[in-house]
């Protein structure tokens, strides 16, 4: 086999070319540290990354939606640049941090827009009604195929796990194959940035996602709240298989104006593997 060798080090510049024009902080909540990004002036736009996840799963939305909002972006407690979490982590616990510094960076008067991918937009659900609670109207939130739904899993092939003793051409293969099983419906889309994205969220990830994701929680906080919901979904995305019926069935029940969106033949992770016709479908649920 002729070893792969990945160039970590130009992808690297890719990201942080992106970076640089943002402003970065690192604010204190009740028990960790929050890193935020930030770009542009307006309306705030929060991203909430998935599991094992950072910001870089909103890579190719952080830019072009700072031309009209102001894009606002974590690692949420527990990954990427983020401190940990104390012990149990919950939906709440993670909401609650996020909270808290967010009270540093909008004002009460401003009504923010939440999207979340994934995890985060279970841990969407639950930053929403925490806002409520504390005087903020969120304007709209956005579900990205979120997980806590109570829903079955979609049947795929089993991950491949990394270890120790893998080459840096078992790595980049691993990643890539995990890449085409959950995350990506069209193969040729899982380019090397993908996977640099990928390991870098991998390798600085804390808190074990998939457990809190399977259960129904963000089904339970939605019923609490009655924030405009949007819920969009790639049609092939692999964690939903043949059950998006069911998820829509369970959306209703909380919310009888949830309004949804499909997109044929895109999978999971959506927002990268056709940004453009992403962008569209979320500029026009922001100006619905």
């Amino acid at each position: 086999m002729i070893e792969y060798k990945f160039n970590f080090d130009k992808h690297l510049k890719y990201l942080s070319a992106i970076e640089q024009h943002s402003k970065k902080s690192f604010i204190n909540s009740q028990d960790s540290k929050v890193c935020w990004r930030s770009w542009g002036e307006g309306t705030p736009l929060i991203f909430l990354h998935g599991g094992y996840g950072s910001w870089g799963h909103w890579i190719k939305q952080a830019i072009p939606f700072s031309k009209k909002y102001r894009v606002l972006i974590p690692d949420m407690p527990g990954f990427g640049e983020s401190d940990d979490l104390t012990l149990p982590h919950t939906p709440e616990k993670i909401a609650s941090n996020l909270a808290d510094t967010i009270l540093e960076l909008i004002t009460l008067d401003e009504n923010p827009i939440i999207c979340g991918f994934s995890f985060g937009g279970l841990i969407a659900g639950h930053l929403s009604y925490e806002l409520i609670q504390r005087g903020f109207k969120p304007e709209k939130l956005i579900l990205v195929g979120p997980g806590g739904l109570g829903a079955k899993r979609g049947e795929m092939r089993d991950m491949i796990p990394r270890h120790s003793n893998m080459s840096e051409t078992d790595i980049y293969n691993a990643h890539k194959t995990n890449l085409e099983i959950l995350m990506m419906h069209n193969p040729n889309k899982v380019d090397d940035f993908a996977v640099h994205i990928q390991k870098k969220n991998t390798d600085s990830h804390r808190i074990k996602s998939r457990p809190i994701s399977a259960t129904d929680t963000l089904a339970i906080v939605l019923g609490k709240q009655n924030v405009p919901l949007y819920v969009v979904w790639g049609e092939k995305d692999a964690s939903v298989g043949v059950y998006l019926e069911d998820r829509m069935a369970i959306l209703r029940t909380q919310n009888i104006n949830v309004r949804f969106h499909v997109e044929y033949n895109l999978g999971h992770w959506i927002m990268y593997e056709d940004e453009k016709i992403f962008n569209k479908i979320l500029q026009d649920i922001i100006q619905d």
